[in-house]
């Protein structure tokens, strides 16, 4: 038992915690010491430091600045909208769907929509309902937040990533070790020998360190993991580096294998490469570059010295076909394709966008294609565009977040008109626990609920005590100080006890007087209401249950991704049938974007339930619990969406090509019948096919990618069912 104790107290998020009592208690003294109200300017502060997922700069800026600026809008219309009760209900319902629908559009909207709608009942249960007093309440809930946000980003910066980064650094500073590692000795020589066994004792070594990174990343303590640009980031260099692992393999066998001096130069020539490489990537990661990754762009220093260089020196190589150094050199265009990949996570990492690269290093006619000139190169993945497919996508009933935002909509039009009937004292911790607890899935509502419900009764005996023992101002303000410490460290390890702690913190906030402890009781009473409520809800509203299995979703995403690449075989159809703009542009909108539209939304879903799993700590931390293999799932599976988009642009129909898309196709679709469980998965032997259809052009890189992703894909479901 002391064990157990002890490992959990190693778990607990002490500087996240720290950071949030000091910027909640900064708050306070300001808001006393000017005769204020302490209670939205410390809300601000806690809520500012509890969406800070950690990355660059920019997307915690944006995500912080999600919830504070959104906050205050909600805040004022809720501190307005009290009366009539008619209108109360309707501004209700109508900001609980938008707010709650607008998690389809962007990553810092899905982190913080719950939050901006607690915002809103605290807005609208407040004491004050005049205009002058609801922006007051405002400006002090954003000053508070930015006290917060300097404090999180300049002054005390914390990554939540950097135990998973630190572990796949190791992951690639091993990689380059063993590729390094191999010399031109003779024979049956005693250095030979030493040689393999130094090398047996790295591989060893290299998979224990590629395991480590695996649970690192799986267990994560970051809100919406699997929609955040560094998980998808670090899961594909993680893949990415054990895709160069097997690689190096073959080559050291090679190695071993080749009777030549010439054949071996070229080998040892080749491992050097890609072990300097993958050094940079180690070094990227151990430690954020000065230039924010930039230099791993397409034309940045580190993808001109190790990438570019490699390109035009295979180029102008000229092996006999069939030699064991032609062999080698598919195999270095191979490895180049995988190390741009990575390549593109680092900078995605340290940038927080993800980029959609198409390179340019020929001059050939083939790679001035219409993606190059559209996008010069690079073109990040963001913007008006992709949040209007992702709107659309989700804007039906069968998408999982539009029935959600229809049953938060009708809860918190419900809590309304239960607050009004009612007439309790503090009531909107009624609507407060609705919407907290209300998960899109009615196995994670009832769990939500029954910890919260735990949670706060306990707290709210502790509150309690607090109340009736603490006399003074300043004792209230040390006691919210510790609690909320304790509230942030344990967020991420259990709910319950988060929840355990948050209750003494903002019953404390929101005590009327000094010494009442029966204050706690409302607290109590409201959360076992707005449990129930929501709860009933989700057994009314279309109550989800095996629909919202893990394994049912991502096979829908991998029947989706099936059909949108056989969408694609026909669009080439369409085009080669009518070759003006308008008939393409048609084409585009009767045959891709459908299919677009439902790969959207299928990964979307998956991704919201597996967000939902990760962030449950008993499930996270659960021995067996393979939620990596899951978010290399879902990552790839966007991944080849945005393969099969690049390709839609840049290919065409030829008989090869439609064979080899036809078969990635098909192996979509086995996986879309193996994941539910009901068939057996079996982990593809197919390799990358050795057939080029039309040199080495765009086209063609992003088929291998294909054939790459497919496999990755693949390996990820098998772990997932032995787990």
């Amino acid at each position: 038992m002391f064990a157990k104790w002890a490992a959990t107290l190693k778990r607990l998020h002490w500087t996240r915690g720290l950071r949030a009592g000091i910027a909640v208690l900064a708050a306070m003294l300001v808001c006393r010491y000017l005769g204020r109200p302490m209670g939205w300017a410390a809300l601000g502060g806690f809520e500012a430091i509890l969406v800070d997922n950690g990355g660059p700069y920019r997307s915690r800026l944006t995500t912080i600045l999600t919830v504070l600026l959104g906050g205050a809008i909600v805040g004022v219309a809720g501190a307005l909208s009290t009366a009539p009760l008619w209108l109360a209900v309707i501004v209700t319902a109508a900001f609980c769907f938008a707010v709650t629908y607008a998690r389809v559009l962007s990553n810092p909207l899905a982190s913080s929509s719950v939050i901006i709608l607690v915002i809103y009942f605290a807005g609208f249960g407040g004491v004050t309902h005049t205009l002058a007093g609801a922006l007051g309440n405002a400006l002090a809930f954003v000053l508070g937040g930015l006290w917060a946000a300097a404090l999180s980003l300049f002054l005390w910066p914390v990554d939540p990533f950097r135990p998973a980064r630190q572990a796949v650094a190791e992951c690639y500073a091993m990689l380059a070790e063993f590729t390094a590692g191999v010399h031109n000795t003779a024979p049956d020589s005693e250095e030979r020998r030493a040689e393999r066994s130094r090398m047996h004792e790295l591989q060893r070594n290299m998979r224990r360190k590629m395991e480590a990174a695996r649970v690192a990343i799986g267990t994560t303590g970051a809100r919406i993991t699997a929609r955040t640009v560094r998980a998808r980031s670090l899961t594909v260099l993680l893949e990415t580096a054990d895709i160069l692992f097997a690689g190096t393999i073959r080559w050291t066998e090679l190695f071993e294998a080749a009777a030549d001096a010439e054949s071996q130069t070229a080998i040892a020539d080749a491992l050097s490469w890609v072990s300097r490489a993958e050094r940079a990537i180690a070094g990227a990661l151990s430690v954020r570059p000065q230039d924010g990754g930039a230099s791993f762009a397409a034309e940045g220093s580190h993808s001109l010295e190790h990438l570019r260089k490699r390109e035009i020196a295979l180029e102008a190589l000229h092996a006999a076909p069939g030699s064991l150094v032609a062999h080698l050199a598919h195999d270095e265009r191979d490895a180049l394709l995988n190390l741009e990949v990575a390549f593109e996570a680092v900078r995605a990492l340290w940038s927080g966008v993800e980029y959609r690269t198409s390179r340019s290093g020929s001059e050939r006619a083939e790679r001035r294609s219409l993606l190059v000139r559209q996008s010069e190169s690079q073109r990040p993945v963001s913007g008006w565009s992709t949040m209007l497919d992702a709107a659309q996508a989700n804007w039906t009933m069968q998408s999982i977040m539009m029935r959600h935002a229809v049953r938060m909509m009708i809860v918190g039009a419900v809590d309304v008109l239960l607050m009004h009937l009612v007439h309790l004292q503090h009531g909107v911790w009624l609507a407060m626990t609705s919407i907290i607890v209300l998960q899109p899935s009615g196995s994670g509502t009832l769990r939500r609920g029954v910890q919260r419900v735990s949670g706060t009764i306990a707290g709210g005996v502790l509150a309690a005590i607090f109340a009736a023992a603490v006399h003074s101002q300043t004792g209230l303000i040390a006691v919210i100080t510790v609690t909320s410490i304790f509230t942030l460290a344990t967020y991420a390890i259990d709910y319950a006890w988060y929840c355990f702690f948050l209750t003494p913190t903002f019953v404390l906030l929101a005590l009327p007087h000094l010494r009442d402890w029966h204050f706690a009781g409302v607290r109590m009473g409201t959360t076992l209401l707005g449990a129930v409520v929501a709860v009933v809800a989700m057994r009314l509203l279309w109550p989800e249950r095996e629909k919202l299995q893990l394994g049912r979703l991502l096979a829908r995403g991998a029947q989706a991704d099936a059909a949108y690449v056989r969408a694609m075989l026909r669009y080439w159809q369409a085009i080669d049938t009518d070759h003006s703009n308008a008939g393409r542009t048609a084409a585009d909108r009767e045959v891709l974007a459908p299919a677009r539209r439902a790969c959207g939304l299928a990964i979307n879903d998956a991704e919201e339930m597996l967000d939902r799993l990760m962030l449950e700590p008993r499930i996270a931390f659960r021995p067996g619990a393979r939620w990596e293999e899951a978010l290399t799932f879902v990552t790839y599976l966007r991944r080849m969406t945005r393969a099969v988009t690049t390709l839609a642009v840049v290919g065409s129909q030829s008989a090869a090509i439609v064979a080899r898309l036809e078969a990635v196709a098909k192996r979509l679709d086995a996986l879309s019948a193996a994941l539910p469980g009901e068939t057996k998965i079996v982990e593809s032997q197919a390799k990358v096919s050795d057939a080029s259809s039309g040199g080495d052009d765009v086209a063609e890189q992003q088929i291998r990618r294909l054939e790459r992703q497919i496999a990755v894909l693949e390996r990820s479901a098998a772990q997932l069912a032995a787990g």
